[in-house]
């Protein structure tokens, strides 16, 4: 039922109309009735708005054109209709400069009337229709950059990174421009939700529905404040990351009452305990990792009754000394299979010059653990189970007390690693593809090329091209294409996103050379690919 504001300051001529039809079969109810245009606006301001405000053009005080000016630019959706006299020409004119579409002649006509509303209940149906779709589109445009968003947040500090300038060109791509800073200061914090062993009995359903719902709110209570980006563990599906920005003016302790905040809704809405944990402050891209790993550090050290904050003297030092070129050090050492040269980078970073408390020891462990899980991911081909060994030492390396268990732990996970880059590396030609396209596949809307692809695996750039040829059929560059036009093909077919949102999920940054690939690879465009898939659905 569509609600109609009435206005004239005659009551008798407000009566008549409302006699002249049976308006709820019309689909419309006299809501509101107004003798004037400043009463009008009153009733207005108090809401809720109506869909129709219909109003004679001449009255005292404020005529309707007064009154359809200030709802233009107060109520700039508010539908509006006039009633008029027949010597009312030039306030019917300027009614009609104001956009008004509707009019009727006094005296009101029965069969006018009907077909006036009849027009005007088309044109809402037809606006809130429009309406909607753009609202499911907006949505769906947003759920797919949450998602991407997410996904790419915690690749950023597990993965190997692919280049810091395509870091910084992707996360502007994703609407995170603020971690594109060079600047930027952030705090991580790790949330674990514990579910008694006997509060879901077996149901593997009913887990992960409660999984689920952990994640909901979790991402509903980052969403009533700004700078805070949450992210899944996907080993781990109870448990959530959230990187938050540490602002200028920001106070220090606003990572402190989120997670107090989010510790509370747990409790309240999903009746369970959780473990929570807030890393060091990371300045800048070489603290990120660090800043990660600080919060995992806290977490491990954390109950149920209470948060830590990773901050103990010396912490900072370590994830200082933790710096982006030691790390890519290790990884050479580890995927050249130099044990010796590994080891010794290893004393470098556990140096024995300084009394390193355990706890410090653990922290130093966790990078080491995300490191080993980066090559693991890259090189572990068709079976995950290294991966999954790393990530429960992730959850148990606080168990250790002393320095020689860490020390052991690591260099056993160092060979283990080693192990698999071997039967990659130093097998078929086959297995070196497989993982190059396995790491493509998953990175292929984003900036990708051939030549740093060989660095990162440790080949020449004519061997890799030859060999990915012979083994997977296409050249690199229409395996990519055809990854990207594929997950285009599949957004087009939901009819849901703009073509220029389709090209950037896909790995585009122009929305005509997106278009243009595809026209070459599909014989037809993208609008038009959307077109004919519509119309054979029907």
């Amino acid at each position: 039922m569509y609600r109609v504001m009435l206005v004239d300051d005659e009551k008798g001529i407000r009566d008549s109309i409302k006699a002249k039809i049976n308006w709820e079969d019309a689909g419309f109810q006299i809501a509101y009735e107004a003798s004037g245009g400043g009463e009008a606006l009153d009733l207005l301001e108090k809401g809720p708005l109506p869909h129709l405000l219909l109003s004679d053009i001449r009255m005292p005080k404020m005529n309707g054109i007064e009154l359809i000016s200030l709802c233009k630019e107060r109520y700039p959706g508010l539908r509006t209709a006039v009633l008029s006299g027949y010597s009312d020409f030039e306030y019917l004119k300027a009614a009609i400069q104001l956009g008004v579409k509707d009019y009727l002649l006094k005296p009101v006509a029965r069969g006018e009337l009907t077909e006036m509303l009849g027009r005007i209940a088309e044109d809402i149906r037809s606006e809130q229709e429009r309406l909607r779709a753009s609202e499911q589109e907006r949505h769906q445009k947003n759920e797919q950059l949450l998602m991407l968003q997410e996904h790419y947040l915690l690749q950023l500090v597990k993965d190997e990174w692919y280049s810091l300038s395509a870091v910084k060109e992707r996360l502007q791509q994703l609407q995170l421009a603020p971690l594109a800073a060079d600047g930027f200061k952030a705090r991580f914090a790790a949330v674990e939700m514990r579910v008694p062993p006997d509060r879901l009995g077996v149901s593997r359903e009913r887990r992960d529905l409660m999984n689920l719902a952990f994640q909901m709110l979790c991402r509903e209570t980052a969403s009533r404040r700004e700078g805070i980006y949450p992210f899944p563990e996907i080993a781990h599906s109870s448990m959530m990351y959230f990187l938050i920005m540490m602002e200028d003016g920001k106070p220090e302790n606003s990572a402190k009452k989120f997670v107090a905040e989010l510790k509370r809704n747990i409790s309240e809405y999903l009746n369970v305990d959780s473990v929570a944990g807030i890393g060091e402050k990371a300045e800048g891209w070489d603290a990120l990792k660090n800043g990660y790993a600080s919060c995992m550090l806290a977490w491990s050290r954390s109950t149920v009754h209470e948060h830590k904050e990773s901050g103990q003297t010396g912490l900072l030092e370590l994830t200082n000394a933790f710096t982006p070129e030691m790390e890519r050090r290790l990884v050479q050492a580890i995927e050249n299979l130099d044990m010796p040269a590994f080891r010794r980078q290893l004393q470098t970073v556990f140096s024995t010059e300084r009394d390193t408390p355990v706890f410090a020891f653990t922290f130093l462990a966790l990078r080491m653990l995300l490191l080993f899980s980066s090559v693991a991911k890259k090189f572990e081909l068709g079976d995950s189970s290294l991966q999954k060994h790393l990530w429960n030492c992730q959850m148990t390396i606080s168990d250790y007390q002393s320095r020689a268990g860490i020390m052991g732990q690591i260099d056993e996970l160092a060979g283990l690693v080693m192990e698999e880059v071997k039967k990659t590396r130093f097998s078929s030609g086959q297995h070196i593809v497989e993982a190059v396209r396995q790491y493509v596949e998953e990175n292929f809307c984003y900036e990708l090329n051939l030549s740093s692809l060989a660095d990162m695996f440790h080949l020449n750039e004519t061997y890799l091209s030859g060999l990915f040829k012979q083994h997977v059929g296409v050249t690199f560059s229409d395996y990519v294409t055809g990854l990207r036009i594929a997950k285009a093909q599949q957004l087009l077919k939901e009819n849901e996103l703009k073509l220029t949102d389709i090209a950037m999920l896909v790995g585009y940054s122009s929305s005509s050379y997106f278009s243009t690939v595809f026209k070459k690879a599909c014989g037809k465009s993208p609008k038009e690919y959307r077109e004919d898939y519509l119309l054979n659905m029907r």
